[in-house]
């Protein structure tokens, strides 16, 4: 993990996923709701990979194959990438925040995702 914004429960998590893009990525993967024309114009303009999912709007209510097909190659990648989450709602205990100060719920979910980064390190540079 290498940025983290945390947020009160009126925004979604689409308004700030531009601010989670570094710039020295090589591809940026999300689900249906990320993908915009501006999003997808900016990460064109960067020169990252759109890995964004489509979806259907009121023009085109139905995805072609080829998008359809898109999405579920996608799909598999980001299943992974859900991992983390997991983990961190599940053994970190950030399935609800326990304080009410913003500050104080930043704090321990930044010390939460420094610990995973920890952990992840640990088990990828040790010897097998």
């Amino acid at each position: 993990m290498r940025r983290v914004a945390l947020t009160d429960a009126s925004v979604t998590d689409t308004e700030r996923g531009d601010e989670l893009i570094c710039g020295d990525e090589t591809a940026v993967y999300g689900d249906q709701a990320y993908y915009t024309h501006a999003r997808h114009a900016r990460l064109s303009e960067g020169g990252i990979k759109d890995r964004l999912m489509r979806r259907p709007n009121k023009h085109h209510p139905k995805l072609s194959a080829r998008h359809r097909r898109r999405n579920r190659l996608i799909g598999r990648i980001r299943s992974g990438v859900e991992r983390p989450f997991a983990m961190l709602k599940e053994r970190y205990g950030l399935r609800c925040m326990r304080f009410f100060a913003m500050i104080r719920n930043q704090v321990q979910t930044v010390l939460a995702c420094c610990a995973y980064n920890l952990r992840r390190a640990a088990t990828v540079l040790a010897p097998t």
